[in-house]
């Protein structure tokens, strides 16, 4: 039998794989990444992202991509972070949504603005490894299945 922590029915910290708290940096790694450039985004561009990149999007400016990229990368990565610390049995569906995200929100930026910057390569792998680890660190444990009370 597999020692559990008391009255948690949770297994203690040092059972925990390595590829569980690799998955936990690896989302706020690319949390605060997404907070750094929608926030300097937002607050007048203060990375100096070239206006010339908007031309052709439905954008004027920088403060609805910044509010995005806060919205559907930043958000998501720091709550399957949140949810992986406390070994949700969410956790994993909340990981591989949030790194599938990622994974769209380069897509989309490639396919809108049609521009190339070096970071989008480094994210869109962040992205798949989040995925990746999210499915590697729980493939032993059973999968949440929604059922209606009885």
């Amino acid at each position: 039998m597999r020692n559990m922590l008391v009255g948690t029915g949770e297994p203690p910290a040092a059972t925990v794989p390595r590829t569980h708290w690799v998955l936990v940096a690896t989302e706020l790694l690319v949390a605060l990444s997404a907070i750094y450039g929608g926030t300097g985004l937002i607050w007048d561009d203060v990375i100096g992202m070239p206006d010339s990149w908007l031309s052709g999007t439905p954008f004027t400016n920088w403060v609805v991509p910044g509010i995005l990229l806060l919205s559907v990368v930043a958000l998501p990565m720091l709550v399957a972070a949140g949810l992986e610390v406390v070994r949700s049995p969410w956790a994993p569906i909340f990981s591989i949504a949030a790194g599938g995200a990622l994974v769209a929100w380069i897509g989309v930026q490639l396919l809108v603005m049609q521009r190339y910057n070096v970071l989008q390569p480094v994210m869109l792998g962040a992205g798949l490894a989040v995925m990746l680890l999210a499915v590697v660190v729980r493939r032993h444990e059973p999968i949440v299945v929604l059922t209606r009370g009885r």
